[in-house]
């Protein structure tokens, strides 16, 4: 009998005993060889469901971990992610709360290096990488881990062990919106869109670029490594620095305590009748200087934008600055020199 005649149940109980046995980052053979069959199996549709059913009683994090990086395939070319994602996200609160840390010691006063075992760090780097391709794709899943409390906390205890809970942190942290973006001395106004960025130094290293291709006053020509490495194209060293001060719509005037701070957040950033508002000021003092290390880390189901959506009327344009009573600014001469 062949794999393809074996029925299916057969085969996803070779592929969990198989899960079961796997013991380090190398896949074992067992493994390999019970995946591919099912690969080949005519009702290879329906074995995800009870894999993932399954996955919470895999008795190695290895071995979870390979079956959630198979499941993760599938949804990224467009299987059905809530189910398989939350039996994922479950699996791997499982084995990340079997994590030892020092600050799980509350009346020790003993102190040193937190510790993970290898196999569990690879089972939850794989684990992480297989839950992020789900909470990419399903907005419901998304919604669910950040309401839940014990989720965010169990993962920020032990990112700092593994990648696996720090890449599901980072996408959690990432946000994206909108923005009305208001160059106050060209009375320029224009809609912004910004997807999957964690803070503000990094929404503002790609809005000037975006800026630069319509050439917004003020801005200057980006080297085409800044904007690679901002988008996570390129792993390398950056730096980049502000070419306006960054102010917030509710603050109408070019003032310190009206900034927009690089390390906070983009929903930080007030809104104004609903809308997220940047105020574009001439430089206050020397310009604000920021590293690479702002950009990452990056996850390729979620890459980092920043989009110019359209540019506001004249007309519109004034609605915004009477609403905000923004002041007018006289434009130096370029020959003056006094």
């Amino acid at each position: 009998m062949t794999s393809t005649d074996l029925p299916l149940e057969k085969l996803v109980d070779r592929i969990i005993a198989a899960a079961d046995a796997q013991t380090s980052a190398e896949l074992n053979d067992d493994l390999r060889d019970a995946l591919n069959e099912i690969a080949g199996h005519p009702d290879r549709g329906e074995a995800r469901a009870p894999i993932a059913c399954r996955l919470g009683d895999v008795r190695s994090c290895a071995g979870a971990g390979y079956l959630a990086v198979w499941l993760g395939a599938g949804a990224e070319h467009g299987e059905e992610p809530e189910e398989a994602g939350q039996q994922i996200l479950e699996t791997m609160l499982k084995w990340s709360r079997a994590v030892h840390t020092s600050d799980d010691e509350v009346d020790s006063d003993e102190s040193g290096d937190d510790e993970i075992n290898p196999d569990t760090d690879f089972g939850l780097e794989r684990l992480g990488q297989g839950l992020v391709a789900h909470v990419a794709r399903s907005m419901s899943l998304h919604q669910h881990m950040m309401n839940r409390p014990d989720v965010i906390a169990e993962f920020q205890r032990t990112e700092h062990l593994s990648s696996g809970p720090m890449w599901v942190m980072e996408l959690l942290r990432k946000q994206s919106g909108h923005l009305v973006v208001i160059h106050v001395e060209s009375k320029r106004v224009v809609r912004v869109a910004y997807q999957n960025l964690s803070n503000c130094f990094h929404l503002f290293t790609l809005l000037q670029s975006a800026l630069a291709d319509i050439r917004m006053p003020g801005s200057k020509r980006v080297s085409a490594h800044l904007k690679s490495v901002a988008l996570g194209q390129r792993h390398d060293e950056a730096s980049d620095k502000a070419w306006w001060h960054y102010g917030v719509g509710t603050c109408a005037k070019a003032d310190f305590a009206g900034s927009i701070w690089g390390e906070a957040t983009p929903d930080s950033i007030p809104e104004i009748d609903a809308e997220q508002v940047v105020l574009l000021w001439p430089m206050l003092l020397a310009s604000r200087q920021w590293g690479a290390g702002f950009f990452g880390p990056f996850l390729q189901a979620l890459p980092p934008s920043v989009t110019v959506q359209g540019e506001l009327s004249e007309e519109e344009a004034t609605v915004w600055f009477e609403r905000l009573k923004l002041p007018e600014i006289k434009t130096k001469p370029w020959w003056k020199l006094w």
